[in-house]
């Protein structure tokens, strides 16, 4: 077995601030951080001086990338392609994520995750189910023509993986309790997202079922005088974290930070929400028979309407910064609370000493120079 070192300017654990030190790794597992003086000699060393070394990136929601969409490459071949182009932006794991879709496409999606975990392709944790449980209210890009209420026995019906992660974006009001009861009982993380729902709907059992909230504040019900709505009850609901898109375009500034100072350190997690353009050099993709345009950076549809969005995880961290968020809080709501949002968090999310050998290395613009996956370094 060889030692692998990275050394570089600054290493940040996931909790502490390493100057100057070398994260050390053998067999895809971390040893640990120690000075530069102290890395052994004949340990493989990657020099780093100028960068900073932050756990790895991890986005809970990626469409596509690399010219391809997951709705379109259902299949492994399209995951490898879709993880290969997000690591150029930093992003060490991720869920190919499915929008809504028909009962045949959602079958072939979860069958390609399982193929793909088998083939141990690189980059790739589980899958994300956006929908097709949804409010037709809040439908965003997604074609309503899909939109159901699930019943058990037609879940049951699916073919799903036998590991890695599921994480599915559902509308609460718009699907039976039983249905949302089997799915959390077999241990699939749920989201409440593209939901019109109402307060009252979002009540204390229904939000028991619930871990996390999708894209904050897009395409859910507003925060009003009188009703809360999904976004009030996203910032007021401890135990659930949120994620939301920097990309400058879907949410103001100020209102992610309002949201960064309102949820509980943990809860608030960076997603790209990515599209097929990101990683390519074309500049639109189909997605359900409509051409979906990069227009002045955004990504919009025949109407002007938002449709995902052309961004890295990279790129989303540097916005985050740059509008007055804490550094160290933005690297942990890019890796460290992504794997507490995915249950984890004992291997992931940390550059700690048995942990999954699994960082991003920055330039000191937080672009992505090199990022390192099972212990695999891709630069």
């Amino acid at each position: 077995m060889t030692l692998h070192a990275i050394s570089a300017h600054r290493i940040f654990d996931g909790e502490t601030m390493h100057l100057d030190s070398a994260l050390l790794w053998e067999n895809q597992r971390i040893i640990g951080i120690v000075p530069n003086a102290s890395v052994p000699s004949h340990a493989q060393i990657s020099h780093y001086p100028n960068s900073t070394v932050t756990p790895g990136f991890i986005d809970l929601q990626v469409n596509g990338g690399g010219g391809v969409m997951f709705n379109q490459d259902t299949d492994a071949d399209g995951i490898r392609t879709i993880c290969d182009a997000h690591r150029k932006h930093g992003t060490a794991y991720l869920l190919p994520t499915l929008i809504s879709d028909s009962q045949d496409k959602i079958n072939q999606a979860l069958i390609a995750t399982e193929d793909a975990l088998n083939a141990n392709i690189t980059g790739v944790i589980g899958v994300h189910l956006e929908g097709p449980w949804l409010s037709p209210n809040k439908k965003g890009a997604h074609d309503s023509h899909h939109f159901y209420d699930p019943s058990v026995s037609s879940l049951k019906a699916l073919t799903w993986p036998t590991h890695g992660k599921v994480l599915i974006t559902l509308a609460p009001e718009e699907v039976n309790h039983e249905a949302i009861e089997w799915l959390s009982q077999q241990g699939i993380i749920l989201s409440c997202g593209h939901s019109n729902a109402t307060q009252s709907q979002l009540n204390p059992d229904t939000l028991s079922y619930i871990n996390g909230f999708t894209h904050l504040y897009n395409a859910m019900s507003p925060f009003t005088g009188r009703e809360p709505g999904v976004v009030g009850s996203a910032l007021m609901t401890d135990h659930a974290w949120c994620s939301i898109i920097t990309d400058g375009i879907h949410v103001d500034p100020t209102s992610v930070k309002l949201a960064q100072r309102i949820k509980p350190k943990g809860k608030l997690v960076i997603v790209t929400d990515a599209m097929a353009t990101v990683g390519s050099s074309d500049d639109y993709f189909v997605l359900n028979d409509e051409v979906i345009r990069v227009v002045d950076n955004q990504l919009v549809n025949a109407n002007g309407s938002l449709a995902g969005a052309h961004i890295g995880m990279d790129q989303s961290v540097a916005y985050a910064i740059s509008w007055g968020i804490d550094e160290c809080e933005v690297f942990k709501m890019a890796s460290t609370y992504p794997a507490h949002a995915l249950q984890s968090e004992q291997t992931l999310g940390y550059l700690k000493p048995e942990y999954i050998a699994a960082a991003t290395i920055l330039d000191e613009h937080y672009q992505t120079e090199a990022v390192i996956v099972d212990g695999k370094l891709f630069t």
